[in-house]
């Protein structure tokens, strides 16, 4: 250990209290693993700052130290992507769920400002009460961060509302790794926030400040720039009444180019497909149950939502129903009545609500997943590039994004946790299967774990040049969240 040890945490019980540090061996122990195939460092000890004045003075105590330090926004027992896990021995965990609170609503501009510890079971709920809702990814898990969402980049199930690959995410207030507090897009100012919402500034565009735009860089960097101390997110309104429709088929083309059109068009709001392995998981929680559905379920299903609000809502309910039902006549698409009926309760409680843990466990267990982006002609080509390769059965999720520019696609490889042979297959198999993927085009915008690595050598030297020159700049010293992605040294 580089620092002196009592001097290191007086000056720790001097920012937070000591109240606030721990070093249990228990706990220590559980934040150096998770449900990924890594195995992370046990760190120092655990610091839970309440507000961005501690969180800055911490990290440029890091600095003058010489240690490092894991931002995490909340800890929970369903992390599984191994981008939290401390790679040194001189690591403390910078534990952010005190920082708790819905600092703002705003109807009018339909945007939420909100620390790192609010989670989505406690957000969710007050939000309906105002008629509005997040934009949310599939089904996330309850206890999970809203705003380390956002910075990670999910995927959400409404691509008309993603016009930029940042959103929901506008403004931020972030500690770089010098320990400099800054906030960007029109919260940099003039002002200081309060006196921005007392004029009514919303803070709602993430650009600049000027011609910089540092929520770029900030956004999918895995706590390894700054620290995000809270941020905005965009908002809709709930629609007062909705039609939802689920097509199954056993061809898979038949679906994208539904959804191709029903996109290019913007006519519904949640839009995506899913295999009938991952649906079945969404509906049940019990494996027995999912086993059965997924015999009853045709291979592939498109679900998509069209809704309306205001006096004029069924009135648009009516007039998009036609429009889908001439795009289905032009493409001369006739479905077949589903051999087992969904019920519309059952999709709208996945699509709206939260879940007590993550929805991809409940087949097996636990599960992996590959993900990246491609473009629309592509993605029959990387589903048999899998079903060739990868012997199991496994979940599959489509989901554009970006007005339909490109798709998100989602392989999940289901296993029972205790049953080693399997895990090390699945870890073998999955790794090889992502190479190929990679060599043949499939974009890694998220690179974790154990994928990273592979996911840099397919870039350019020139490329990880450059992000490791912008880590000098924000992060001279390399305190936060030393090797993840590219920076590893």
């Amino acid at each position: 250990m580089i620092m002196v040890k009592d001097n290191f945490l007086q000056n720790l019980t001097n920012i937070c209290g000591s109240q606030y540090i721990s070093q249990d061996p228990k706990e220590l122990k559980a934040y150096s693993e998770d449900l990924s195939f890594l195995k992370g460092k046990s760190p120092i000890c655990i610091v839970w700052p309440s507000n961005s004045q501690e969180v800055g003075k911490i990290v440029k105590l890091a600095n003058d130290l010489k240690f490092n330090i894991i931002p995490i926004s909340l800890k929970s027992k369903f992390m599984h992507h191994g981008d939290s896990l401390p790679k040194r021995e001189n690591s403390v965990i910078l534990n952010l769920s005190r920082m708790n609170k819905v600092l703002s609503i705003d109807r009018k501009n339909r945007v939420v400002m909100v620390e790192p510890g609010v989670s989505f079971d406690q957000l969710v709920p007050i939000l309906k009460k105002k008629g509005l809702r997040l934009l949310l990814p599939l089904h996330p898990t309850a206890s999970r961060s809203i705003l380390a969402t956002a910075l990670e980049r999910e995927p959400i199930t409404i691509p008309r509302y993603h016009w930029d690959s940042s959103d929901p995410l506008l403004c931020t207030e972030v500690v770089f790794g010098t320990g400099d507090l800054f906030r960007t897009g029109t919260a940099a100012g003039p002002g200081t926030i309060k006196q921005q919402q007392k004029v009514g500034q919303a803070q709602v565009n993430p650009m600049g400040p000027t011609q910089f735009s540092p929520y770029r860089v900030i956004q999918g960097a895995q706590g390894s720039l700054g620290v995000v101390t809270w941020a905005t997110l965009k908002l809709e309104l709930l629609p007062s009444t909705h039609k939802i429709y689920h097509f199954q088929s056993d061809d898979l083309q038949t679906l994208l180019d539904l959804q191709y059109e029903l996109l290019k068009y913007r006519l519904c709001d949640e839009l995506f497909i899913l295999n009938n392995i991952n649906l079945a998981c969404l509906l049940k929680q019990d494996s027995q149950e999912i086993s059965e559905l997924i015999g009853t379920l045709k291979k592939w299903n498109l679900i998509y939502i069209i809704s309306g609000r205001g006096p004029l809502a069924k009135d648009r309910i009516s007039y998009l129903e036609g429009d889908i039902e001439e795009i289905r006549a032009e493409l001369d698409i006739k479905f077949a009545e589903p051999e087992v009926e969904i019920s519309d309760r059952e999709i709208l409680h996945f699509l709206n609500e939260p879940c007590e843990k993550p929805w991809r466990m409940r087949l097996k267990g636990a599960y992996q997943d590959i993900f990246f982006l491609t473009g629309f002609e592509k993605i029959p080509k990387f589903i048999s590039m899998m079903e060739t390769n990868y012997k199991e059965d496994f979940g599959i999720y489509i989901q554009p994004i970006n007005q339909g520019t490109s798709y998100h696609i989602e392989f999940d490889s289901f296993y029972e946790p205790k049953d080693e042979s399997v895990v090390k297959t699945i870890k073998d198999t999955i790794l090889g299967v992502g190479n190929q993927l990679m060599d043949n085009g499939a974009f890694f915008s998220r690179p974790y774990g154990i994928w990273t690595k592979d996911v840099f050598s397919h870039h350019s030297a020139e490329t990880v040049d450059t992000l490791k020159k912008v880590k000098k700049i924000f992060d001279p010293n390399n305190v936060l969240n030393p090797g993840v992605l590219c920076f590893d040294d």
